[in-house]
């Protein structure tokens, strides 16, 4: 009976080991496994024949042993087999033909369930190269580089995203011929200057070149005309354009629009008397020209724009609130912003992290209308520090100041300041905050904003935290 169990353990042991034997071994295992049976059976014939006078129970219990060897042998030869396609991938786990030690067996992978993982993918980025937004069937938009759009026919769609794209916007860079003018600035004398300046001015004589040249002239290019539209339409929201009239096209059908260029020639007309005399004299850096704020009798479709909507043109009216400075929404003022211009992107970035990107009056500015100066809400010069100006820059509203927009009305502006700044005089809609706040929050508007999924939400948040992370 014990040398039963010793068996039984033997072939116990033999089946573990040979469970996490590499492939390879499996002819080794199966000779061991023949000598092992080779060796009981030659024991058991040794033992039967040396104890003849044990009784014909043992003798049979001997046979069983022998044959439930076999048997345990036979199984584990037909495990390997099973096993030897999983365990070949196994390189790690070699054992030594001359070691009798123990191979240690080591866990696979765990099984996958069987649906499989359940992972989140993040979404696919939209492709923005064409420009398609499917409205789900129908008809497709298509939106080329300028930010103009035109119907497409959904069956075309794909085809009109490789079509040509329209003429890019034009950037002037070569130079041109100077076109000089000159602008009489009249005199400001009066106890609260025009100009925010704590001295007085005599009158003046300055000269400006009003070409296209990108370094002296006093007109810019479509990049920058697009480029000062998009900052008032981020950074000034309130008002709604329906009419510029500082954009112009010339004969080859480029656009125009206006700034103020460095002076060429600046002369005082007169002498200085009285308080001139002792005043601190300065000049004046920068002028400009705005001539087209005018709309003829043959120009019915402007005039058509400014009569429709909710609320017509009246010129010459003040505002309804003219103490206060205060609109409602739809209220159609024409206003005068202007915005400083950048030479290089690093000068604009150093600009933007000290105030926001709204309308700003130069440094000391002057605005006469038909040659009758107009005060203007601007930073003031600093008695402690004539080099420092303070205070805030409010828009000019003309609507109150033009009689008659049949007649040309002649805007000229000169200043302190050496900066250029672009001009920007149109016809505009107010939008109050509550209308303004309904057209940001309603889904699907126009100018509403966008609102992510989740999905597209997650990705915005781990791409901001990657960046953040040090």
């Amino acid at each position: 009976e014990e040398k039963e169990r010793r068996d039984r353990d033997k072939g116990k042991g033999k089946e573990k080991r040979s469970s996490a034997a590499p492939a390879g071994s499996a002819d080794r295992d199966r000779a061991a496994a023949t000598a092992a049976t080779g060796t009981e059976a030659a024991s058991s014939s040794s033992t039967a024949g040396a104890a003849a006078d044990i009784d014909s129970t043992a003798a049979a219990a001997a046979a069983d042993t022998s044959a439930s060897s076999t048997a345990a042998s036979t199984d584990k030869q037909q495990k390997e087999a099973g096993m030897g396609q999983l365990l070949s991938t196994v390189t790690s786990a070699q054992q030594d033909d001359d070691s009798d030690d123990e191979v240690i067996v080591l866990d696979g992978p765990p099984t996958p369930p069987p649906t499989g993982r359940k992972s989140r993918p993040l979404p696919t980025p939209k492709d923005e190269t064409d420009g398609a937004v499917n409205g789900g069937g129908g008809d497709s938009v298509m939106t080329n580089g300028d930010g103009n759009s035109a119907a497409t026919p959904a069956s075309t769609a794909a085809a009109s995203s490789q079509a040509v794209p329209s003429r890019p916007r034009h950037k002037q860079t070569a130079g041109c011929p100077a076109q000089y003018r000159t602008i009489t600035a009249q005199a400001d004398t009066q106890r609260q200057k025009y100009s925010a300046s704590l001295h007085p001015r005599p009158r003046v004589a300055v000269t400006i070149d009003t070409s296209e040249d990108p370094g002296r002239g006093t007109r810019i290019d479509e990049a920058t005309l697009d480029d000062v539209r998009a900052r008032l339409a981020r950074w000034d929201p309130y008002w709604d354009v329906v009419h510029d009239f500082t954009a112009t096209t010339d004969g080859s059908g480029l656009e125009w629009g206006a700034r103020t260029g460095p002076v060429c020639k600046y002369e005082e007309i007169g002498k200085r008397v009285g308080d001139l005399a002792r005043a601190e004299r300065y000049e004046i850096k920068t002028a400009a020209v705005v001539t087209t704020l005018r709309i003829a009798a043959q120009d019915s479709d402007v005039r058509a724009k400014l009569m429709s909507g909710r609320s017509s043109m009246k010129w010459g009216k003040s505002a309804p609130d003219k103490n206060s400075r205060t609109y409602v929404t739809g209220d159609r003022r024409c206003i005068v912003r202007m915005l400083p211009l950048y030479k290089t992107d690093a000068e604009r970035k150093k600009y933007q992290k000290k105030r926001a990107d709204t309308h700003l009056w130069p440094v000391g500015t002057f605005v006469q209308l038909n040659n009758n100066p107009i005060q203007i809400l601007q930073r003031k010069q600093q008695s402690h520090d004539h080099d420092l100006w303070k205070g805030m820059s409010h828009a000019l509203d003309l609507t109150r100041v033009i009689a008659d927009i049949r007649a040309p009305n002649l805007i000229e502006i000169v200043a302190r300041d050496d900066t250029p700044y672009a001009i920007h005089v149109a016809v505009c809609d107010y939008v109050g905050p509550d209308a303004l706040y309904d057209r940001l929050l309603t889904p699907g508007g126009p100018k509403a904003i966008p609102r992510y999924k989740y999905d597209e939400a997650l990705k915005v948040a781990l791409k901001y935290v990657k960046q953040q992370m040090v």
